[in-house]
């Protein structure tokens, strides 16, 4: 049976974000943009895009891991996108970028980051190393009804089945507006799952025409990509490399500084699923923030727990953004989630005896 809430620290991560601006020539002979001649088939576009494909993994300065995600190279000197809230976890301090063929590579630091689109670029530290970067499309072009490829690592480390690089298509069933009415995004019916979040989203040519970055599980097929001209000027971004802690602090601070915010307060509701179980039901959470701590009183039906106190953390991580971790001894329930604007999307993982139940909740500002 399940509970109703959102996900936990250690679990990879796959919550909302956005999209769109057109992108050109890159940098350092970074030949992503040049169009590949055909159309492929599947497998045959699999192949092609493995050596550009990472699992990315991302640690304290004790090494214990906090989460996992995904990403894909865009330059021969080992550039990597992915999305911010990947990289940007309270405590990150190492980030380590692991390919199909066993190879592995610490992070020399962020590029540059969006977060109000969720995009991150990441530099890999390799000495003589050319890396495999993947073609880079134009998602002004994109078109409803267009076939699409989502490659990711759902629920990596989580599942007793290995589950790197999954392949999974679908056609782009939307592109929708954003409720911070600043961005688009690309809507798919290609599946996602929790660890997918900043994998590439490919046409059948082999060009990335967006990262994937949200799933809404209120819905079915309810899975989101941010349009990969966004990443555009971020990859034309020249200075000095930023530690993870400080690209998330700088980040933060570009973004609050001028326009201080109130932190989110009250009750939302909405509905929560299970990925595990058929089971749902109805959620409310009564949220409170101070002092970067967050409390939270939490309301289900159609589950095992009824309600429970959770408390944790909260960090603004954009603007009319705010990211919460919260937890709870007894039920054992673990939350992680993103409060924006007048909605709330997280993903929770709850535990009694041997039964690990997981999946996602969508509320909305009362």
């Amino acid at each position: 049976m399940s509970c109703g809430p959102m996900r936990v620290p250690r679990a990879p991560f796959l919550l909302p974000v956005v999209v769109a601006i057109l992108f050109s020539a890159l940098p350092n002979a970074q030949s992503t943009n040049q169009t590949p001649a055909v159309e492929q088939d599947i497998p045959a576009l699999v192949r092609t895009a493995g050596p550009s494909l990472v699992m990315i993994v991302v640690r304290d300065d004790t090494g214990r891991q906090l989460g996992t995600g995904s990403g894909f190279v865009v330059s021969i000197d080992g550039k990597v996108i992915t999305n911010a809230h990947v990289i940007h976890i309270t405590g990150a301090t190492q980030a380590e970028a692991r390919f199909q063929d066993g190879s592995s590579y610490q992070t020399q630091g962020v590029v540059a980051v969006d977060s109000e689109r969720d995009l991150a670029i990441i530099k890999l530290k390799a000495t003589g190393r050319v890396f495999s970067p993947l073609h880079l499309g134009d998602s002004e072009r994109v078109q409803v009804g267009q076939r699409v490829i989502a490659i990711g690592n759902p629920l990596a480390g989580l599942s007793a089945v290995s589950t790197e690089s999954t392949v999974s298509d679908g056609i782009v069933s939307g592109i929708r507006d954003w409720p911070s009415g600043k961005m688009k995004v690309l809507q798919i019916t290609a599946p996602l799952s929790p660890g997918s979040s900043g994998g590439p989203l490919l046409n059948t040519s082999g060009e990335a025409i967006g990262v994937t970055f949200a799933q809404l599980r209120e819905g079915q097929n309810l899975n989101f990509a941010v349009p990969i001209d966004y990443a555009g000027p971020l990859l034309l971004t020249n200075g000095p490399l930023k530690s993870l802690a400080e690209s998330r602090t700088s980040a933060v601070s570009e973004l609050t500084s001028p326009d201080p915010e109130v932190a989110p307060a009250g009750s939302y509701t909405g509905v929560w699923q299970s990925s595990r179980f058929a089971a749902s039901g109805a959620a409310t959470i009564t949220i409170t923030i101070a002092n970067g701590t967050a409390t939270a009183d939490i309301f289900l039906t159609g589950g095992e727990v009824r309600s429970a106190r959770l408390s944790g953390s909260a960090q603004r991580t954009g603007r009319n953004i705010w990211t919460v971790e919260l937890s709870s001894k007894r039920p054992r329930l673990s939350v992680r989630g993103i409060f924006r604007d007048n909605s709330f999307v997280g993903d929770y993982t709850y535990a009694r005896f041997v039964m690990v139940d997981e999946g996602q909740w969508v509320l909305k500002k009362e």
